[in-house]
């Protein structure tokens, strides 16, 4: 009995022995291989930006006509929609006894140019009277006062005239610019006050405006980059999308100051609008090209990464991923321009991203 446990506890002994040996020794590791990755090489060049901004279509001129003078409106020249001239006539005020005001003053016009014909030779006869002592000074100076007030009636009844003329004139209520009218907003036969009765709208359709507006960051990174020569404009164009259709037009002003509000610049471009397809209020998009980021390096947004002190990509240095810091210029949706921190021929990660960190080694099966 004795002799058979003996035998259990030398071999339980001897097996924990063999476990001690083997838990005591290092585990084995297994190197993990290189991390396939697609690279791309870092190429410097020329690459054409273009920005993009809400719009907002707008007309320079765009006006309620007023009557100039009251009275009742007797015709109207015109229906909606018309397209009209400068001065065409629209709507004509009863104008009789603005005529009649008219005929006062050029008949008082010429009371006045005959009593100055009759003071001036009044005068003329006290000159030579004076001269000779038949005439006291005291009636002479009369006569020359007679004179010089024949002189100021004369002057005093053509500005009435010219007043007279101006308001027969304004019975005829004429377009103050080309464009297209509205809706009559009163009827023939309605009487119309001076300055207060709106009669009809007139919008200037050609040329048409986009305003836009660009936030004050923008603006000076605009500046900044042309002013350092990063940037360069060629031929800078802008062009608004309606109904599918691209329409080129032309930078018209880019405001000086900043708007406190709104932290942004006002700006507007000019079209052509021959065919008045554009309309005034028309919300769009639109696009200013014709800028160059000088030797810049164009990269798909799928490889810039982010921390939160940089923008940043991977690139592969003698077989092993390090983390390169840039700086972005110019981004679309789909591509970033860097413009610092790359250089020619640097070979940039593009995917296998949440595989690899830096100093991981890895192997490039393909480039771009």
């Amino acid at each position: 009995m004795n002799k058979y446990l003996n035998l259990k506890v030398l071999s339980l002994c001897s097996f924990l022995a063999t476990l001690f040996v083997a838990c005591s020794q290092p585990p084995q590791q297994t190197k993990m291989p290189p991390m396939p990755v697609t690279v791309m090489s870092a190429k410097a060049v020329d690459i054409p930006l273009s920005f993009s901004y809400p719009a907002n279509l707008t007309s320079d001129k765009d006006v309620i006509i007023k009557a100039k003078v009251s009275g009742q409106i007797v015709q109207q020249f015109f229906k909606a929609g018309d397209k009209v001239q400068k001065d065409q006539i629209l709507f004509k005020i009863e104008p009789d006894k603005y005529q009649a005001a008219f005929d006062i003053a050029k008949a008082s016009v010429l009371v006045a140019e005959a009593n100055l014909e009759n003071a001036r030779k009044e005068h003329s006869r006290n000159q030579v009277l004076i001269q000779k002592q038949a005439i006291s000074q005291r009636d002479y100076d009369t006569s020359l006062a007679n004179y010089n007030s024949a002189k100021a009636n004369l002057e005093s009844a053509k500005a009435q005239l010219q007043n007279a003329r101006l308001d027969l004139d304004y019975t005829s209520i004429r377009a103050p610019f080309e464009g297209i009218l509205g809706d009559a907003l009163i009827n023939v036969g309605d009487y119309v006050n001076a300055s207060s009765t709106n009669l009809v709208r007139l919008t200037n359709l050609n040329p048409i405006y986009a305003d836009f507006f660009i936030s004050d960051v923008e603006k000076l990174r605009f500046n900044r980059n042309l002013a350092d020569g990063n940037w360069e404009i060629n031929n800078a164009d802008v062009s608004i999308n309606v109904n599918n259709e691209a329409i080129q037009g032309r930078l018209y002003f880019v405001d000086s100051v900043i708007d406190e509000k709104s932290g942004s610049v006002k700006a507007r471009a000019v079209f052509d609008n021959n065919d008045t397809k554009l309309l005034p209020g028309i919300f769009t998009t639109i696009t200013s090209s014709g800028f160059v980021q000088k030797n810049g390096f164009q990269v798909p947004q799928t490889a810039i990464l982010q921390d939160t002190r940089s923008a940043y990509v991977y690139t592969v240095v003698n077989g092993k991923i390090a983390k390169t810091n840039v700086n972005i210029a110019y981004q679309t949706n789909d591509f970033a321009v860097i413009d610092k921190g790359l250089k020619e021929g640097d070979k940039i990660v593009l995917d296998n991203f949440k595989k690899i960190k830096p100093g991981s080694d890895v192997q490039e099966v393909g480039s771009k």
